[in-house]
């Protein structure tokens, strides 16, 4: 799926103002069936959110932004802390008149924002979605050692795209994350809090937000489901995109066939 036709820039106001890039695809209102708000991981982007985007945008306007300073939205100079990246959603849902309540669906990093906003505004909240999240989180433990190198920033924003590729975040916005958010969040402490009905998806082989993690999440929710996606690692929306679709779709509307409903 092409998402350049449904791009759009939107400025954010407050302290640290910022421009965000956002997709922003779906039916007319009226002929869908609600709203759902995708975020993605530390040094991801929105595009990692393609195939559900395809998938789910025929039945539900999909909202998909990537996070300041990621992707294509501005990077500016701010804590990028927590509290800030839930303002930029806070506004975002504003801005883009959504409809609530709506369904949040995050992966790995995202995972403390859309926790820590259906926890504090549960009513906002219809249904929530983790891919690869936990209670605690980490980067890729290579990438969490090379960020932290004694070496200068420029030096490292040099050596990114080679010993990082598939990162769309500069390395001192990912050292603020890694800092502002990644580093205090508690997830234990917010967990028991969430009372939105909840899918956690985990993968197989995920070394960086595990299995146990995932089991931690679902025994520390009241009223969440654990799913376990096989031969997948950290990415299993991107790895096994049927599947994951798939556990969504009954997440969402219910067993479509009796093989779902066995």
């Amino acid at each position: 799926m092409n998402l350049e036709p449904y791009r759009k820039e939107i400025q954010l106001a407050g302290t640290s103002p910022v421009r965000l890039s956002v997709v922003d695809v779906g039916p007319l209102e009226g002929e869908r069936q609600g709203t759902i708000v995708c975020i993605h991981g530390c040094a991801g982007n929105l595009e990692q959110w393609t195939p559900q985007i395809a998938h789910l945008s025929g039945r539900y306007r999909v909202i998909a932004p990537d996070l300041r300073g990621h992707g294509r939205s501005e990077v500016v100079n701010s804590a990028y802390s927590l509290e800030e990246f839930l303002w930029d959603l806070t506004q975002l849902l504003t801005r883009l008149n959504v409809e609530e309540p709506f369904i949040l669906m995050a992966h790995s990093f995202g995972g403390p924002i859309a926790i820590t906003f259906a926890a504090s505004q549960p009513q906002r909240v219809s249904r929530l979605i983790l891919i690869a999240t936990g209670p605690e989180m980490h980067l890729n433990p290579l990438h969490e050692r090379i960020v932290k190198l004694p070496v200068s920033l420029a030096m490292l924003e040099r050596l990114r795209p080679i010993v990082m590729p598939k990162t769309y975040a500069p390395v001192k916005v990912i050292q603020k994350v890694l800092a502002g958010t990644l580093f205090r969040w508690d997830g234990r402490a917010v967990l028991p809090q969430v009372q939105t009905p909840t899918l956690i998806i985990a993968g197989q082989w995920d070394f960086i937000a595990p299995v146990a993690q995932a089991r931690e999440s679902q025994q520390l929710m009241p009223n969440a489901r654990l799913e376990i996606v096989r031969y997948t690692r950290h990415l299993p929306h991107l790895e096994r995109p049927d599947a994951v679709n798939r556990l969504i779709d009954r997440f969402l509307e219910g067993p479509r066939v009796w093989r779902e409903q066995r």
